[in-house]
């Protein structure tokens, strides 16, 4: 089967679509000024034009091109400005027959001002039937909102607005536009939304013509590469584990799309003229962001078809690219790729695992020719800096034993491992195709690759080992070699998991493992080829770097902690592990009072936990401000000089230890892993009496930690 080209796979192009006679949206201009002033918008620049009036808004409604209205918006500047804005809903309510619902968008400024016009307005409305709901504007906690709208006391004011609202009834939630300024304030927002009990909805700031906003703004999508690692990874946890609607997700994963280079996933109800936009001057356009303003005469209809071109061009031009938050359908081309992936899943990960008929692939090497394109598995998408390090050791490894090698990585999350692999160095980073576990590509990727590495990571208690075992499968059909690569092996207590372990091993034509634990699980399941024992593939990696510890004088203890999860279940439950590492930071505090403590994270992706959410949650409960949690995601590299500079580490995730060993930085392991992993490197490294599970953390005196690291004993008062 020959590879199609891009173009046969999806176009790149929005589909044109016809439009319908009449639209069902009206979003509605009241006004162009603003009391506000935000750093994405200029409307605040402008002095006040002419504006329709209600008897005149209530006339054009009352022509028969409106007469499928259901949703009417009135937004722009400040709408709540409009002396008599309650008369312009009521307009639309008497005119249009077919209204379901009217929708505002306030900044809040003014509490005395919006709440009684927008309770008319909601009671007007309910009295008809027809809802009534709506938005109020919070970029950010505090200060941070202040900044984005340029006005002091912003936060105080929108917030006194957001919650008159919802004391008096009105549907309401927040809404907040990502900006540079604000990028690092988003999970403050969403922790002070469940505080208080307000949905947050989340929008990246577009360059809006109507708002007067050229391309050169430097807070609109101008985002650095760990400014859109965060946001990524940001808007993975809303999709997975914070907003509800459907329709809302789909428009998050298309601006996940876009942020990452590609094109937009869902469709706009200004594509297909569904919606139309209307200025305060009664002035109409094809679409709010892009569109330009047209007289709507006596023939509304034919002034609309008048310019239907400019709509085409519109849809042609922008919307591929555009990220403004309009909400629809899966647009053509994606509905397509996601048919054509459900297509080759069953050929990739349909294939049932059969153990009790396995018989084990005797070791073989592969051949140099099967080595020229490698599909590389291991779980990428979630990475921590450890798998990072790790996908940099193995694809250098055979970089250097076969020049002409090029990389397939199979990713569960392949927007962010496209970020991810920015932290390699670039020889190796040009080398790597990143696709998606299930999609075309991979079909594609997997019946052309020579063979098939599982890269470094664990072969543990997670349900994607079903996965590796069905492709390991899929290339022993084919007789190509399929290699397990420096892997830890466990823990693994569901009897599933384990089984899709040993038939990976039984599968593979060569393996080797990180530490001699796993080896002695993989020979303890009857596993009887050679299984090698190699070095943790990342600290090729770590090595090449040539940073050495130097934080001899250093004022900073830097930690690198991970919540407890179900993976490794041990004597306490991960409450208590929280509580205990939170008095232990709490006695390091006490013991070392001219340091400062630092919890930095090794994974900033919300599957498989985020460990700044995890490190704000200690540092918020012991609320000191000499413990600081950066927000910023860091390379491996910018990791390891962070570590060379501290006065001793407390490492907790796996990578860390590995890190700090490598690098020669005094350091304790916390071992979260209960004698697994952590237990298995440091014993092979001969450095065990480095390892505390959370029963020894608990206990440890500060004369062990000032032994174990070379700092002063304890200090008059310090807890034992």
């Amino acid at each position: 089967m020959n590879k199609p080209s891009r173009s046969d796979m999806q176009s790149d192009k929005a589909p044109i679509l016809p439009a319908p006679m009449k639209p069902r949206v009206i979003n509605y201009q009241v006004n162009d000024v603003c009391d506000a002033r935000c750093v994405m918008c200029n409307i605040w620049m402008r002095e006040r034009g002419p504006e329709l009036t209600p008897g005149q808004f209530a006339r054009m409604l009352s022509d028969d091109l409106f007469t499928e209205v259901k949703v009417l918006d009135i937004a722009n500047g400040e709408p709540t400005l409009k002396e008599d804005l309650d008369r312009y809903y009521e307009a639309a309510l008497d005119a249009l027959p077919n209204l379901r619902e009217g929708r505002f968008i306030t900044n809040g400024f003014s509490s005395s001002r919006a709440l009684p016009m927008l309770a008319k307005v909601h009671a007007a409305y309910a009295a008809k039937g027809v809802s009534f709901s709506g938005m109020v504007s919070i970029d950010g906690i505090g200060a941070v909102h202040d900044r984005v709208r340029g006005r002091e006391d912003a936060f105080a004011r929108a917030t006194e607005t957001l919650f008159g609202l919802r004391d008096a009834g009105i549907p309401v939630i927040a809404s907040c536009t990502i900006v540079k300024e604000n990028v690092y304030g988003l999970h403050d927002l969403l922790d002070w939304g469940a505080e208080n009990n307000i949905h947050v909805r989340f929008r990246v700031a577009e360059h809006i013509d109507r708002l007067y906003v050229d391309s050169s703004n430097a807070q609109i999508r101008s985002f650095d590469v760990q400014e859109t690692k965060h946001l990524v990874a940001f808007y993975h946890y809303l999709i997975h584990f914070y907003e509800t609607s459907e329709e809302i997700r789909r428009t998050y994963h298309s601006i996940l799309s876009l942020l990452t280079g590609d094109i937009r996933l869902v469709g706009c109800p200004y594509q297909n003229a569904t919606a139309i936009n209307i200025d305060c001057e009664g002035r109409f356009a094809h679409c709010a962001p892009r569109g330009a303003p047209h007289p709507l005469g006596h023939n509304p209809s034919l002034d609309l078809m008048r310019y239907e071109h400019e709509r085409a061009e519109i849809v042609e031009k922008h919307c591929p690219s555009c990220i403004h938050d309009y909400h629809a359908e899966w647009s053509i081309p994606e509905t397509g790729k996601r048919n054509r992936a459900e297509q080759a899943r069953p050929a990739l990960y349909g294939r049932p695992i059969a153990l009790e008929s396995m018989a084990e692939t005797p070791h073989a090497e592969a051949a140099p020719g099967s080595l020229t394109h490698i599909i590389l598995a291991g779980w990428y998408g979630t990475e921590t800096a450890g798998d990072i390090a790790i996908l940099a050791g193995i694809v250098g490894q055979y970089a250097d034993r076969h020049p002409a090698a090029r990389f397939t990585l199979l990713s569960l999350f392949p927007r962010y491992t496209a970020l991810t692999i920015h932290d390699l160095p670039d020889g190796l980073a040009k080398r790597i195709s990143v696709v998606d576990y299930v999609s075309e590509e991979a079909k594609f990727a997997a019946d052309e690759a020579g063979a098939l590495i599982m890269a470094g990571g664990p072969l543990m208690d997670i349900p994607q080992t079903e996965m590796i075992a069905s492709l390991f499968s899929y290339f022993a059909a084919r007789g190509r070699p399929r290699i397990v690569e420096g892997c830890g092996i466990g823990p693994l207590n569901v009897e599933q998991y384990k089984n899709n372990v040993i038939a990976i091993a039984r599968l593979a034509t060569q393996i080797s493992v990180r530490d001699h634990d796993s080896a002695a699980r993989l020979r303890g399941w009857g596993i009887s080829k050679p299984i090698g024992v190699r070095d943790d593939p990342a600290r090729d990696y770590v090595r090449g770097l040539g940073i050495r510890w130097q934080g001899k004088d250093s004022k900073v203890i830097r930690c690198f902690l991970r919540e407890l999860t179900s993976e490794y279940p041990q004597a306490v439950t991960s409450a208590q592990a929280e509580d205990i590492t939170a008095a232990f930071l709490q006695r390091l505090l006490e013991q070392y009072p001219d340091h400062a403590i630092e919890l930095l994270a090794m994974h900033y992706f919300p599957i498989g936990n985020d460990d700044r959410v995890f490190a704000r949650r200690l540092a918020k409960r012991i609320g000191s401000d000499r413990i600081a949690v950066p927000m910023e995601p860091m390379s491996p590299s910018e990791i390891i000089e962070r570590m060379s500079t501290a006065a001793f580490c407390v490492s907790m995730r796996f990578h860390s230890v590995v890190f700090a060993h490598t690098i020669g930085a005094p350091f304790i392991a916390v071992d979260y892993t209960a004698g697994g992993k952590i237990s298995g490197f440091l014993r092979d490294a001969g450095t065990e009496d480095r390892c505390f599970d959370f029963q020894s953390l608990e206990k440890i005196s500060m004369e062990r930690i000032g032994a174990l690291t070379s700092m002063p004993g304890t200090v008059a008062g310090a807890a034992p």
